[in-house]
């Protein structure tokens, strides 16, 4: 994927001629800002656990592409695991976590495209997601800052960690380091 967005870069200046370094190619021009050949290069990542409110925020980043466990197929099937100690860290999680079971089995013939707007923000769900490297710069960028939302930071640091060691360059940049919590 570094040689074709190096390759692109290169096209745009008659340069295609000539030997090149896709990783020096590609560090001039996230140095310049021309951002837009990084659209050539794209990482999917399959992402499991993350909550509704993180799935939430998550879209609103428009130049990605998710495929979302549907609650349409799965919610009934989740409802009649044990859901208690995957799904709640306290006693309200787990009391909203039941409620919603009793709502499921006091109504079995409500479809669950209904049932799901009962769903509390903290269900977690299963996805793959696909990004180009410049949406994925900020996406870093946005929500690795220490005002986005704890759940996000985290999982923008594991998706930065996922990346392959070859590839951060493109990406170290925009990723806030952690705070120390000592």
């Amino acid at each position: 994927m570094e040689y074709f967005a190096a390759l692109a870069a290169l096209t745009c200046h008659a340069n295609t001629d000539r030997e090149f370094v896709a990783h020096d190619v590609l560090g001039r021009i996230i140095k310049a800002g021309h951002e837009s050949i990084l659209e050539h290069m794209n990482l999917t990542y399959s992402v499991k656990g993350i909550t509704r409110a993180v799935l939430q925020e998550l879209a609103r980043h428009r130049h990605i592409s998710l495929s979302v466990e549907s609650t349409r197929h799965t919610l009934r099937k989740e409802l009649s695991k044990d859901v208690f100690d995957a799904r709640c860290e306290n006693h309200y999680r787990t009391e909203l976590v039941r409620w919603l079971t009793d709502i499921a089995y006091d109504n079995p013939d409500m479809p669950n495209d209904e049932l799901k707007y009962y769903l509390p923000e903290f269900w977690p769900t299963n996805l793959i997601l696909t990004s180009n490297i410049r949406e994925l710069r900020h996406i870093f960028d946005l929500r690795t800052a220490p005002a986005a939302l704890k759940e996000f930071r985290d999982l923008c640091h594991a998706m930065y960690e996922a990346v392959p060691e070859q590839f951060r360059y493109l990406l170290k940049d925009c990723v806030h380091e952690e705070a120390s919590h000592d």
